[in-house]
């Protein structure tokens, strides 16, 4: 008999039921490890479901200079991780899963059928075959003295032996589907040196929507633009109004640097170019253009093509 065929499975527990902790169950269970996950809700991948409400879009299909330079501050961390397993891999893994994919014209990769149900439920029947145990209404509240887990379930209160744990506990951005953050003083009470959760890839608030155009253009999308933030280079792509602010992919992909502008300052400014196509120099020749009886707000959409929410949005500002 060999060393290896005396040692014991190792076993380790995963806390959270989420995208992380399900990849980390899998490649665990694949490297023949012993896998327990628990989650608190009744049952896993909540939030990932949600993101499927809006199309479910798994990740980006753009040059990998582009897709790295998204990271920003955490590129250096991150990019090795992603040149092992960057958005191509992605793909292929979900191929596997039996899900085909496609890529938008914004360059966004979706399953083609834009669910995420589907995509959750083979992911989930792969880890069963490959023996994950899924413990869901199981909350973590912390650890006993020996080391054990303390897991609360429907029947009470267990200890959970295990040879590693695994946290994969999200932030505290949906409470209802399990984000709850609760699991920071479990951590803090050990030591572990936390940094705050803050907002990402959120909205904002934008102070003093008028009634009129809040009511008029709340929901309504802004295609075709450029914003931009401590001058950097502009982003293009688009955006939605909300009746108090605005949110959407290009606001998105800027709420890092809008948020640290807010903390920093209390508030952020955004620039937007509703003409990215045009220079000034053409801007200006087209508004010089004799308007004969047209109002100006008909002079902006014959020449520039400017009208409803972004007509909107250069009276507002």
């Amino acid at each position: 008999m060999t060393d290896s065929a005396q040692r014991p499975t190792p076993h380790v527990a995963i806390i959270g039921g989420g995208p992380a902790g399900l990849m980390a169950a899998e490649v665990l269970a694949l490297a023949g490890v012993k896998v327990e996950l628990f989650d608190a809700m009744p049952s896993v991948g909540r939030k990932f479901l949600l993101a499927g409400v809006g199309g479910m879009n798994i990740t980006h299909a753009e040059p990998s200079e582009a897709f790295l330079g998204r990271y920003g501050q955490r590129r250096p961390e991150l990019e090795k991780l992603l040149q092992d397993f960057g958005a191509t891999q992605l793909r292929e893994w979900i191929h596997g899963l039996g899900i085909d994919t496609f890529v938008g014209s914004s360059g966004r990769v979706f399953p083609t059928d834009m669910k995420a149900a589907p995509l959750l439920r083979a992911w989930l029947k792969r880890l069963r075959e490959h023996g994950v145990n899924l413990h869901t209404r199981s909350r973590w509240l912390g650890w006993n003295p020996d080391g054990s887990l303390r897991i609360a379930g429907a029947a009470g209160e267990r200890a959970v032996h295990a040879d590693a744990v695994l946290l994969a506990l999200g932030g505290g951005s949906w409470a209802r589907l399990g984000s709850d953050g609760a699991w920071m003083p479990l951590l803090a009470e050990r030591g572990v040196p936390l940094a705050a959760l803050q907002p990402s890839n959120c909205g904002f608030e934008v102070a003093g929507w008028s009634r009129l155009f809040a009511d008029k253009f709340a929901g309504a999308p802004v295609k075709s633009t450029a914003v931009s933030i401590d001058q950097q280079a502009p982003r293009l792509g688009e955006f939605v109004v909300t009746a108090t602010g605005v949110e959407g992919s290009l606001i998105y992909a800027l709420s890092a640097q809008i948020r640290e502008q807010i903390n920093s300052h209390g508030s952020a400014t955004i620039y937007l170019d509703l003409l990215p196509h045009k220079s000034a120099a053409q801007i200006e020749a087209l508004l010089r253009k004799p308007r004969g009886s047209k109002s100006f707000s008909n002079h902006l959409r014959s020449q520039l093509g400017l009208d409803g929410v972004r007509a909107g949005l250069l009276r507002e500002l």
